[in-house]
């Protein structure tokens, strides 16, 4: 009786083993051509390409009466409002003077009130290279800001990455600061939330902050606000034209990479001003818990949450956070 051979394992009539490979090789080929192209064009993105800064006519900046303060670091855009005793604010990352549009009337009526932007912020320009954007390079520049307009010893209010900027100054120079108001602001030894952190990578971060758009930036402000019908396209637009400049992009991922907020935890002991910790309940970006836990490593600091408010507690709930700080700083 006959058999039959059972067919033979493997390829095909017209499929061969070293056509398999030379498929296989190829594919390799092409997916490391195409790897090489994407990290030449990272790093070209990184280190060599920059993008334009977008033209924008800002309707507040015409409304301001903005000053300019040259000094051999920096020529900083400042407003100065009112008439009494000195504060100056500091806005957080990525922020300009703009974010304290209502906070000023609110204080200019007893205050002489310094809203300034510091470097990588606003309309200020850096006159030179090499700025570190680390603790000791912000809170110089604040010091030499206050020097060029006159303030020996002044109030400071800082939002975010400003509060952690005026923190560090009134640790560094309790003389300097008599009163100190901290809004959702970094400075407790605890990690970044993922917004931020892709910034402290290299490559990443750069190619990260240039090739942000507007409806980026737009997505970060709103997660900002607990209400969202504040954060109007005029709000975005005023944000995004001076966050759209090179330097100010720059500013992002060398602050996210060289601010060391162990040193802001460890010296908070060292802070002699009367100190007020204000934050939003609704904080999406650093959780309301830090401001206890700041005004306890603080000697003598109130903390204060405010309900139904966000990070940028000052501009999402102007009409209750700002007569907060008003009193604090009239010494009530």
């Amino acid at each position: 009786m006959a058999t039959t051979a059972a067919p033979a394992s493997g390829p095909g009539p017209d499929v061969h083993p070293g056509t398999e490979r030379r498929w296989l090789r190829r594919a390799l080929a092409a997916l490391g051509g195409l790897l090489a192209v994407l990290s030449v064009s990272a790093l070209v993105i990184a280190y060599a390409w920059q993008p334009s800064a977008t033209a924008y006519a800002s309707p507040y900046l015409a409304r301001i009466d903005s000053r300019y303060a040259d000094t051999l670091l920096a020529r900083f855009h400042y407003t100065k409002t009112g008439h009494g005793s000195p504060v100056v604010l500091v806005a957080g990352g990525g922020q300009w003077l703009y974010s304290y549009r209502d906070t000023v009337p609110a204080l200019a009526a007893d205050h002489t009130v310094y809203a300034v932007d510091l470097p990588g912020q606003g309309y200020t320009t850096l006159k030179k290279d090499g700025f570190s954007y680390d603790l000791d390079a912000m809170a110089g520049a604040l010091g030499t800001f206050m020097d060029a307009v006159g303030l020996r010893t002044t109030s400071v209010v800082g939002h975010s990455w400003g509060g952690s900027w005026s923190l560090y100054f009134a640790e560094r120079y309790p003389e300097r600061v008599d009163r100190l108001v901290l809004m959702g602001s970094t400075g407790l030894n605890v990690p970044s939330g993922w917004d931020w952190r892709p910034l402290e990578f290299p490559v990443v971060g750069e190619v990260m902050g240039k090739l942000m758009r507007k409806s980026d930036a737009a997505r970060v402000l709103r997660k900002a606000f607990a209400n969202p019908e504040r954060v109007t396209d005029e709000v975005v637009a005023e944000d995004w034209a001076p966050m759209s400049r090179p330097a100010n992009r720059e500013a992002l991922w060398a602050s996210q990479r060289n601010i060391d907020y162990t040193v802001t935890q460890r010296l908070m002991g060292k802070v002699t001003a009367a100190t007020l910790v204000l934050w939003g309940g609704e904080d999406r970006f650093d959780e309301p818990w830090q401001a206890a836990a700041m005004a306890k490593r603080i000697p003598g600091a109130a903390s204060r949450v405010l309900p139904g408010c966000g990070h940028n507690v000052h501009e999402d709930c102007p009409a209750v956070a700002n007569p907060v700080v008003a009193e604090f700083l009239d010494g009530a």
